[in-house]
């Protein structure tokens, strides 16, 4: 049985249609049960029929749809008896903020559901005129759908957005037209393409065409920042489509760089290598390639801040650099880094360690002879291609200049000494004892004996031009 075949059109009440619809499925739960009595659900389903998977599913999302039916015309009463114009709202006699609090506790959903629930149900709730007369509710074409299960909640959120928004530009008889056409669209689009639709609709609409929106978008752009309580630093983006279009191709092509292609063995094709992956998901990777950007921002920059050219601040005692353990501090940054860490960052030019005494006053703002020089840098993009890590294809211009014996421990800042990694996997270098060895014209990474028992050497492969 299609799921046409189940609205019933002389039924208004959602509560009617959501009785038979979970007849109807708990009908067909017994036919399978009485199939195999003593299997689990799992066993049932694994032992069905496609048609019998299928429908058990268009029944369970018809009976979500009429659920939440039912459940914002509740949130609609509820709102409706929470009205603080009221004498005593429902809600603060409950000891509640809201009409969201009560569903959100009365219900045992998440604050945003109960807030869902809410938003449709006061749009679609009946009205009552000044003297007391019953009206239909306001969007009536769109509370019929949602009490006969064709549309569903998100639908209906889109749907009445759509409206609210082209309210202004538009006569009763239009709004009612509109109204009709965007519920039948909803039954025959996909939620995606349904919201496409209803966003393009202001523009389309209004006399004054897009210029009045973007300047809205424009007016509420925002980054707001904020320490957690574990010293993450956390991070809120909201921009409008014209600043997200820099940003946006910016990461994407950061996230997914192209560099000239390295010709590797057939063997290495077919039996990729797993201690060397980038196990990064795509949020870590965006993360890191907005670092890249801000790196790469830092090194261009010609302004100044206190008189000094724009730099990064990391200040470290003398025992802690040495040794290797402590910690330091990233200037303006209340949580502390680690000594490696602080290490790592003074491989950067425009990263200056500011190095302390015993009595916290700087004694050296770094040196010059642990940076590889401009020449080297570029001999090196050309010996490495970019990073050097397997599988990595960040190109020269955002790697880092590591040193492979580190020049704190007496390492020389040349060529032999130095590669090009990635700030990524330049940590995992550093960080998980990675070592680099050299053999005739060929180069090794040599992974640590936790990541790889063998220490299986990893043929470092650079970009040529075929022969």
């Amino acid at each position: 049985m299609s799921v046409v075949t189940w609205i019933i059109r002389g039924m208004s009440s959602p509560i009617d249609l959501l009785a038979e619809q979970a007849g109807a499925l708990a009908e067909l739960i017994r036919g399978m049960v009485s199939a195999g009595a003593d299997s689990t659900l799992d066993e049932l389903l694994s032992g069905a029929k496609d048609s019998t998977v299928l429908d058990l599913a268009a029944r369970l999302g018809q009976i979500a749809k009429l659920t939440d039916a039912a459940a914002v015309r509740v949130a609609g009463e509820v709102a409706k008896r929470s009205d603080r114009a009221l004498a005593e709202p429902l809600a603060k006699r409950l000891g509640e903020k809201s009409a969201t609090h009560v569903l959100a506790h009365t219900a045992d959903v998440s604050p945003t559901r109960a807030a869902d629930w809410c938003r449709v149900g006061e749009q679609l709730h009946a009205r009552t005129a000044l003297t007391g007369e019953p009206l239909p509710s306001l969007r009536p074409v769109v509370a019929d759908a949602v009490d006969r299960g064709l549309i569903g909640l998100d639908a209906t959120r889109v749907i009445l957005d759509a409206l609210r928004a082209v309210d202004p530009f538009l006569s009763l008889d239009d709004l009612h037209s509109l109204e009709t056409s965007l519920v039948d669209q909803a039954q025959l689009l996909g939620l995606l393409d349904l919201t496409k639709l209803c966003r393009s609709l202001p523009d389309i609409l209004n006399p004054d065409g897009i210029e009045p929106r973007e300047e809205q978008m424009r007016e509420l752009r925002s980054m707001t920042v904020s320490t957690k309580r574990n010293g993450m630093i956390r991070a809120v983006i909201e921009s409008d489509p014209e600043s997200w279009g820099f940003i946006g191709t910016a990461l994407d092509a950061r996230v997914a760089p192209r560099r000239p292609v390295a010709f590797v063995d057939a063997d290495e094709l077919d039996n990729p290598d797993q201690a060397a992956a980038d196990t990064r998901t795509l949020a870590q990777r965006r993360h890191d390639a907005l670092v890249s950007m801000a790196r790469d921002s830092l090194s261009s920059d010609t302004g100044d801040m206190s008189g000094t050219p724009v730099t990064m601040l990391v200040t470290v005692s003398h025992e802690t650099l040495v040794s290797g353990i402590g910690s330091a501090t990233i200037f303006g940054i209340d949580e502390p880094i680690s000594a490696t860490t602080a290490r790592r960052l003074a491989c950067d030019a425009n990263i200056i360690p500011v190095v302390l005494g015993g009595d916290s006053q700087p004694l050296d703002l770094g040196t010059g002879r642990r940076l590889f020089t401009l020449a080297q840098r570029q001999a090196m993009a050309i010996r490495d291609g970019g990073c050097v890590w397997p599988g990595c294809d960040e190109p020269p211009s955002r790697c880092q200049a590591a040193h492979i014996t580190p020049w704190h421990e007496g390492g020389p800042t040349d060529l032999t000494n130095g590669a090009l990694l990635c700030p990524f996997h330049h940590r995992r270098f550093d960080l998980d004892g990675w070592t680099l060895e050299v053999h005739g014209p060929e180069r090794y990474l040599i992974p640590p004996i936790w990541v790889d028992a063998a220490r299986t050497p990893r043929r470092i492969i650079t970009p040529r031009l075929a022969a």
